[in-house]
C-alpha cells in the first residue's frame, strides 16, 4: 500500500518535469547545432561575460587599427618629404644641415613610439585571439536557459 503513493509521487514529478521542460527556452552561442549538457548559470555567466569582453576588444581594436594605419601612412609622407628634402639641401650651410638633421630625429622619434604602439596592439591581438578561443571552447553550439540569460543580462546591467 506504502508502493502506490511513491509510484504517483515519481509519476507526479515526472509529469512536473515535462511540463516545465515545454516552458524551458534554448538558446545558443554560434552557428552549430547546440548539443551537450544546458550550461548552468555560472557557466553562462562567464561565456556573457567572455562575448562582452571579445566584442568590447574588437571595438576597441578597430579604432586602435584605424589610429595605427593614419600613422603609418603619416611615417611614410614624412620619409617621402625627407626624401625630396635631402635632394635639395644646400649640404655648405651649417644650419640647413642641422634643420634637416632634427626633422630625421623627429620622424626617427615618431617611429620609435609608432613601433612601441604597433608592439603592444599585437600583444592585445594576441590576447583577444584568446578569449575567442576560450569562448569558442566553453561557449560556442553549447545550448542555455533564455529566461537564465535574460535575468543574466539584467544582473549584469545593474553591476555595471
Amino acid at each position: 500500500m506504502t508502493r502506490f503513493p511513491l509510484l504517483l509521487s515519481a509519476a507526479l514529478l515526472a509529469a512536473g518535469a515535462q511540463a516545465a521542460g515545454d516552458k524551458l527556452k534554448l538558446g545558443a552561442f554560434g552557428p552549430g547545432k547546440a548539443s551537450g549538457p544546458l550550461l548552468s548559470r555560472a557557466e553562462l555567466r562567464d561565456c556573457l561575460e567572455r562575448m562582452d569582453r571579445v566584442r568590447a576588444g574588437n571595438d576597441k581594436l578597430a579604432r586602435e587599427r584605424e589610429r595605427i594605419e593614419r600613422d603609418k601612412a603619416d611615417l611614410l609622407r614624412q620619409d617621402e618629404e625627407l626624401k625630396a628634402q635631402l635632394a635639395t639641401i644646400d649640404r655648405t650651410s651649417e644650419e640647413a644641415v642641422t634643420a634637416f638633421n632634427n626633422r630625421v630625429l623627429e620622424r626617427d622619434k615618431a617611429r620609435g613610439e609608432f613601433l612601441q604602439r604597433t608592439d603592444a596592439f599585437n600583444t592585445e591581438v594576441g590576447a583577444l585571439e584568446g578569449e575567442r578561443r576560450q569562448f569558442a571552447q566553453r561557449c560556442e553550439n553549447r545550448r542555455f536557459d533564455q529566461d537564465d540569460e535574460t535575468s543574466l543580462r539584467a544582473e549584469m546591467k545593474r553591476g555595471s
